[in-house]
Formats: structure tokens, sequence, C-alpha cells
């Protein structure tokens, strides 16, 4: 697109209308910088914020928001990053961190020649659809060739600040070469920037490394005044776009995302009995009519259906819970928990657990690879592991699944309608049949045919009869 003619730049205010998305735009995702002042190992934008990677979230913003291309742009840490921004997004390699500009410049390949651009930095987790939509949006409806973000801080140490005339951005001042009475002066550079990609690639090159050897992205707002003018947009919320630069920087920037998701659930018809002890990442789902009791942490990819009841004190962690259930003080992994399912209080499910739909799990459970078919009873004090268990299985109090033999893990087969007594030792590998019984204290060492019972020490063939019998 050939850069529009000049015209006097408005001054920045909210706008009234905004983008309907983002289709047609290129996001460049600035994610290259040092990582000196949080004092990781690991990279800064790999940090997570309410669970999150930042520099996913801002990746899932713009998808939100339908842009269509996303080119992340990284340092060192590429192959890191690479690993998480999601689906649809390119990652390149800045060669050497030689500032912002030089950054965009590396994303020319993937971008193109043409079209709106949209400059945005990997370590501002805060920001809304709402800012980029209506950033868009000013900037399709304004003469100019550059729009940038402003905010008014109430802390502007630290920041470039915006350099007005009569109203009309003038530049924009570098702090160390800010005059005494721009000192307090409270508008700032956001950092983000939308902009032609014809106009970006003529531009870039007039950008001069400054004094620390950094060619900033910033001096293009000098370059658009002095050429095909500029806008600015004053973001509604300063805190959207405050950098997160340090560990300080990162629980502010938590607080502020928990909070918000907080809000949305509770608009979205969720009950929070105490939503300051109630902890949520940004990617899990809850539905309706669901109760988070004080205590309960939910995080990574967990959903949970309507209808639910969880907590207090539950920990659950990429699990999926279906509608009705209800879930004690317990912590579950990667689980698949059906409908109407009570657990806990006190349960452990570990990977690979599946329950089904109307099973009760009683206290102090745990499960792992194992799948607990429906209408089960999985009384207290059980370890469940490596096992499939039929439908309507009757599951005693103490209940093993000896499922290690000291070098491999063996599986245990519990078949529809069978009653497993309290106590019971399973020697994997061993399968139970349907219908058949185990009593109290049995260690059952060798399959158990159908709707027979067993018992002892080891398991043999009860025949009321007899005080004998075969070994099961």
């Amino acid at each position: 697109m050939t850069p529009r003619q000049a015209a006097a730049p408005a001054l920045a205010t909210p706008m009234t209308s905004a983008a309907s998305s983002l289709v047609g735009w290129t996001a460049v995702v600035l994610a290259g910088g040092r990582n000196t002042r949080m004092r990781s190992t690991l990279p800064k934008a790999l940090h997570p914020v309410a669970g999150v990677p930042m520099i996913r979230l801002v990746c899932d913003l713009l998808r939100s928001v339908g842009c269509p291309r996303i080119v992340v742009v990284a340092g060192e840490s590429a192959e890191a990053i690479r690993g998480v921004v999601g689906p649809g997004a390119q990652v390149v390699e800045q060669a050497a961190p030689l500032g912002t500009a030089d950054a965009a410049r590396a994303a020319r390949e993937c971008v193109g020649d043409s079209g709106p651009v949209l400059l945005v930095h990997g370590d501002m987790p805060l920001l809304t659809a709402r800012t980029l939509l209506e950033m868009a949006g000013r900037h399709v409806s304004a003469p100019t060739a550059l729009t940038f973000l402003t905010a008014y801080v109430p802390d502007p140490k630290g920041y470039n600040r915006v350099e007005r005339r009569n109203g009309k951005v003038h530049g924009v001042v570098s702090e160390a070469d800010l005059s005494p009475a721009m000192r307090g002066a409270p508008e700032v550079n956001a950092g983000m920037y939308a902009v032609e990609a014809d106009w970006l690639w003529r531009a870039l090159p007039s950008v001069t490394p400054n004094t620390v050897g950094e060619m900033p992205l910033g001096d293009l707002i000098g370059i658009a005044v002095r050429g095909d003018g500029v806008e600015a947009y004053q973001v509604a919320e300063a805190a959207e776009v405050q950098p997160v630069k340090d560990r300080i920087d990162l629980a502010r920037a938590e607080r502020i995302l928990r909070d918000r998701v907080r809000e949305r659930l509770m608009l979205d018809g969720v009950t929070l009995v105490d939503p300051a002890t109630t902890y949520v990442d940004a990617s899990v789902e809850v539905g309706p009519d669901t109760t988070l009791l004080p205590g309960t942490t939910l995080s990574g990819r967990t959903k949970i259906a309507a209808g639910c009841r969880i907590g207090p004190n539950a920990v659950l962690v990429d699990t999926t819970v279906g509608a009705g259930t209800s879930i004690g003080a317990s912590t579950i992994e990667q689980a698949m928990i059906g409908q109407r399912v009570w657990i806990g209080p006190y349960c452990h499910l570990r990977h690979g657990a599946v329950i089904g739909d109307d099973a009760e799990l009683g206290n102090y459970v745990e499960v792992k690879e194992s799948t607990i078919g429906a209408r089960t009873k999985v009384n207290h004090f059980c370890y469940i592991g490596d096992t499939t268990i039929g439908a309507d299985v009757n599951i005693g109090a103490g209940t093993i699944t000896a499922n290690y033999d000291g070098v491999d893990k063996h599986r245990t087969v519990i078949g529809a309608g069978a009653f497993i007594g309290s106590d019971t030792v399973l020697v994997a590998p061993v399968e139970v049949g349907p219908g058949a019984h185990t009593a109290a204290g049995a260690v059952v060492t060798h399959d158990v045919a159908p709707g027979v019972t067993v018992k002892g020490v080891p398991a043999r063939l009860h025949t009321p009869a007899s005080e004998g019998g075969r070994q099961a």
C-alpha cells in the first residue's frame, strides 16, 4: 500500500469504533530481548503468567481477534519459543540483539512487502482484544503511515515520552534526553505500532544505533512525523502495556491477569465462593453453574463442564471433568472424568486416569493409568494402577492392584459386575471375570473365572460345601 498523505494527527483519545478483526493483518511479536533483569535461565518470554507463557498469551490474543499471520522474532531462545507459540505462528531468529528495529527487519521475509502490520512486544501479557482492535481501527481510518500506542502512567520513569506541540505528536524523546520540564510528563510511548509494510521496510534503514549500539523501533515515530505523518492512540488502561521486565513486574501481571480470569468466570455464570483464594489459569475453561470452593487451583488445559462442585482445596491439572461432577479436596493430574462422578476427599488421580459416568471414588483413593467403568465404586484407601475396571463393580476398602514386579509394570482387568472384597491384593498380570467375587483379604495371583468366588492367600476357588478348593 502506498503511504497515505500526511495530515494533522488527532490528539490521542479512545476510539468510538474498532476494527471487527485483524483479518488481512500480519502481527510481528518481538521476543528477542536480553533476559538480564529476570535473573533466570528461562527466556523471559517463556515465564508464565496465570499459568501460560507470556509469548503464548500474546499469540493466543492475536489469534482470538482473527489475525491470520503471526511472526515471532526471537533471539538465541528461538527453538524453545517455537515450541510454545501455538498453531500457525512462525518463529524467526534475530541473529544479534541489535534492538527492536533490527528485530522487526528480521521478520521481513515472512511479512512480505505490503499490507498492514502490527508490531507488538512479547513481554506484554496484559494486552486486551479491545486495544488491538481499536488501534487497528484507528490506523485504518487515519491518513498517516504509522499509528503508535501511548499511555498515561503514574510513574513514567524508564519510558520514552511523547512530545506534543499544540496537541500534535512532534516526536518521542528518550528518557536520557529529557529536559527538566518533560521529566514528569506522564504520556509515554507504549511500544506497539501499526504500520504499512512497504513504508516500514523503507523507513527501517533510517534508524541508527543509539549510545548502547541498539536500533530502537520508536525512532520510526520521528521518521513518520517528518514524512508521511503519525497517529497516536491512547490505551484506556495503562496496566495493559506495562512490560514485564523483572520478577516484580511478573508478580504484578500475575495478580492482574488472575483477577481478570476470575471476573470472566463469574460473569459467565461460575460461582467462586472466595475469589481471593481461587486460582484459575488463563487457559482453563469452566462451565456455568459450577461452584469453585475456597483453595481450589485449576491449571493447564483443565476443562470443567456445567453444574460441577470443585473443592475446597482441590488441585486439577490438565484434567477434563464432565457435567454434574463433585470433587472434594483432591489432587488430579491429566485425568478424564465423566458426568455425575463423586470423588474424594483426599484422592489422587494421576496421568491416564479415566473415570466413567456416575462412578464414585471414596477417601484416599489413588488411580494411575487406569479406566474405571460407569457406576463403579472404589471405596476408601485403595490403589488402582494400570487397571481396567468394567461397569457396576464394587472395589472394597483397602484394595490394591500390585502392578509392579520390581522390573516391569503389568495390568489388571476386572470385568463388569465383579465384587472385590476389602483388603484384596490383585497381583498383576491378572484378570477377574465379570460377576466374580473376591473375599476380604484375598491375594489373587491367577485369573478368576466369571461368576465365581475366591478367597484366601493365595486365593482359591470358594466352594460352600467344603473349606477346600482349587487355587484361583
